[in-house]
């Protein structure tokens, strides 16, 4: 044994002796900033870029073989200016030398201060480090090398440091194709050392500025990483990464965002991943998951599962929106849960389950395609007061901007055409497949409140179809179709619907926002779709066409009492203006047909049917003006029937025209009845045409105004 022994300290002496003897020669006869200009000529012959060593060379031979440099730098590839591509300020590299002998390479510590880096893509599309990495591979062999098992060990198996150092680094990347900038500064790096099957702990912090999207961000990643922890495993513990980030591309203008993840287990002989106790947290929410990954090399597939705890969602809100919502108590507490798989070129939540309050949602979502995207989902809605969660409308938007609004914009049109920016999304209807369901039981939204809804929608070579919808809504039912056909030069819309049997007060009441005196059992039917086409919204009012019946019964009509006025007509000593108590009319029917034609709505059999009074309505709405031109012949009638009596055009009566005019936010009434009818008519008829005056025009004979005349009150009524 000890002769043994002394032979292999002699031989280990006698190697010893020779590495120092050979690194003193090499020392004293080699001096390696003579080589500097011999590499710059060779990285230029073969590149075309300038390598520059502005700092000494020094070369290092034991315990580790190394060389140490001040400042070098390489220049751009011809056509990206004069910056360099990358620079060092100060750079330590090293190898072990005894591992080297034994035909392992074990690499010392690295060191980088002052690392810069530009990678650039000018408007041609060209990289500034495509020469680097030689001729590209063309994409079917790329296809096939990504097909092929990997069987060797992966680089992260055969990686052996004593640390890594990297102080004050910059990368820069720049697109001029698409605008994108980013700049990474700051960036510093210290990893302890790394070797098979033992623990390094890592952390890394920079700052992130954007130019498209606009956005600054501090970013602080650390964990702990167990390379080659046996047979091409590796384990990544407790990584946490932190980010404060601000600027217009961040919902609400600032934000913290933070990520966790206990464990993370990456096993690249079986291409495998597993990652436990996930957690993230933003805007108020956190949430909790883990996942599994496989197929790593030509994936990867993933499939997970992500919770959300309650938490209240204003603050996200706000930051989504912008503004505060429409009920102060809203977003108070928020859940979500759902099970979630991703690929190559699709993602799939087949399990989602959310609250929202006291509203509740189920389904499911799965979206395919890299450019051309497809969407399927099947979507259950229940107990979702939508308004409530809506930001707040203003005013002015709620209530519309008025006649001279319209006004204005159809003056637009008239002088520069439609607005440049469509009103559909016209090439994403192009590029777009849906195929989905929403269903919806007591739903509110925009004021309408739905007991049920069903709502298909389905999308393909630029077709939209929504419907058929089904939904019962305020006692009655809505069966409607719509499609929407992008594929000409004009967009085209069409439109079918049936109401029936629903309740017009509190329809009329909740569209308002107050109640409203109107009332009745309402059915509209389109007998032919309605049909129009453009990209704006005075395009496709000016283009409208279609025919609409509709049908009231047993109605109210607020404001007026014509029974009263028309027992008082008949009593000449009473008060002829008195429209009694009530101060409403019942009626028993309103029938009508609207026929459309390029946005004119033209109503010429308008029927109603009311106690003592039968009506008929002739003329024409302009809907893309809002312009209203029509005549309306009331005649008061010996019959208290309403639903089901006579038309006006059999009854007795002295008619009544009444002609309305202006936009129809703003109507304007007038009549030239009592003009036609003489003065010397009057006089003969006597008292009975005195007192069916003052029913008219409201006047008693001595020219005093009474409490209201029929002229007033028909103004109210229609």
């Amino acid at each position: 044994m000890g002769s043994r022994m002394r032979i292999l300290v002699i031989i280990g002496g006698a190697a010893a002796a020779l590495f120092a003897a050979a690194a003193i020669l090499l020392a004293v006869l080699v001096d390696p900033n003579k080589y500097t200009g011999e590499a710059a000529s060779l990285v230029k012959a073969k590149t075309g870029r300038d390598l520059v060593f502005d700092g000494a060379v020094r070369l290092t031979f034991f315990p580790r073989l190394g060389v140490a440099t001040g400042g070098v730098r390489l220049g751009n590839p011809p056509g990206f200016g004069d910056k360099p591509f990358t620079r060092v300020s100060r750079a330590e590299v090293s190898i072990k030398v005894l591992p080297l002998l034994l035909g392992r390479v074990e690499v010392g510590r690295v060191r980088l201060e002052g690392l810069e880096m530009r990678l650039e893509r000018d408007a041609e599309g060209r990289a500034s480090w495509a020469d680097l990495l030689g001729p590209e591979e063309p994409a079917q062999d790329a296809a096939k090398d990504a097909a092929k098992p990997d069987t060797g060990p992966s680089l992260l198996s055969r990686l052996s440091m004593d640390g890594l150092s990297v102080a004050d680094a910059t990368l820069v990347l720049e697109n001029r194709q698409t605008g994108a900038a980013y700049a990474v500064s700051d960036l510093d790096v210290e990893v302890k050392a790394i070797h098979a099957g033992r623990p390094a702990a890592f952390k890394a912090s920079c700052e992130l500025a954007s130019r498209r999207p606009e956005l600054t961000a501090r970013l602080e990643v650390s964990g702990t990483a167990t390379l080659n922890a046996g047979d091409d495993r590796h384990v990544f513990t407790d990584l946490a990464l932190r980010a404060t980030a601000a600027g217009k591309a961040v919902p609400g203008g600032k934000a913290e965002f933070s990520l966790g993840l206990a464990d993370l287990k990456i096993d690249f002989s079986q291409q495998t991943a597993q990652g436990g106790g996930l957690t993230f947290s933003a805007y108020g929410a956190r949430g909790t998951g883990q996942f599994q990954a496989a197929n790593l090399r030509q994936g990867p597939d993933v499939k997970g599962r992500l919770d959300i705890a309650d938490f209240n969602g204003r603050e996200l809100s706000a930051a989504l929106t912008g503004r505060a919502p429409a009920d102060a108590a809203a977003y108070q507490h928020i859940t979500a849960s759902l099970e979630f798989k991703s690929g190559k070129g699709y993602l799939e939540i087949p399990d989602l389950r959310a609250s929202l309050d006291d509203a509740r949602v189920e389904g499911r979502l799965r979206v395919t395609g890299a450019e051309k995207k497809a969407y399927a989902f099947d979507l259950r809605v229940s107990g979702l007061d939508a308004d409530r969660f809506l930001p707040a409308r203003k005013r002015e938007a709620a209530n519309g901007a008025g006649g001279g609004a319209v006004n204005g914009e159809v003056k637009a049109a008239g002088e520069g055409g439609e607005r440049k920016a469509g009103l559909f999304p016209v090439q994403t209807l192009r590029d777009t497949q849906i195929d989905g369901q929403i269903s919806a039981e007591r739903l509110t939204f925009r004021g309408l409140r739905f007991a049920s809804l069903k709502l298909p929608v389905m999308c393909r070579g630029g077709v939209l179809d929504i419907g058929p919808v089904d939904a019962r809504l305020y006692d009655g039912t809505l069966r409607a179709s719509t499609r929407l056909d992008v594929r000409g030069e004009h967009p085209a819309l069409s439109q079918s619907l049936v109401l029936a049997g629903v309740q017009a007060k509190p329809l009329f009441s909740d569209l308002k926002g107050k109640e409203s005196g109107f009332a009745g059992v309402m059915h509209v039917e389109t007998l032919t779709p309605l049909v129009c086409q453009g990209d704006g919204e005075h395009a496709l009012k000016r283009s409208l066409s279609g025919r609409v019946r509709f049908h009231v019964r047993d109605g109210v009509f607020p404001g007026v009492n014509l029974g009263g006025m028309v027992a008082d007509a008949r009593a000449k000593n009473s008060a002829a203006g008195h429209t009694g108590a009530e101060k409403s009319t019942k009626f028993g029917s309103l029938d009508g047909t609207a026929v459309i034609q390029n946005g004119v709505a033209a109503i010429n059999d308008l029927e109603f049917k009311a106690p003592f009074l039968r009506a008929e309505g002739r003329g024409a709405v302009d809907i893309a003006t809002k312009q209203v031109d029509y005549t309306i012949r009331a005649k008061l009638v010996a019959s208290t029937e309403g639903q089901g009596g006579g038309s006006a055009r059999g009854a007795l009566g002295i008619p009544v025209p009444i002609h309305v005019t202006g936009p129809y936010d703003d109507l304007s009434y007038s009549t030239d009845y009592l003009r036609a009818l003489g003065q010397g008519a009057v006089e003969a008829v006597g008292g009975v045409v005195q007192g069916i005056g003052e029913v008219i025009t409201g006047k008693k004979s001595n020219g005093r105004k009474s409490s209201g005349g029929l002229l007033d009150s028909v103004k109210k009524l229609f």
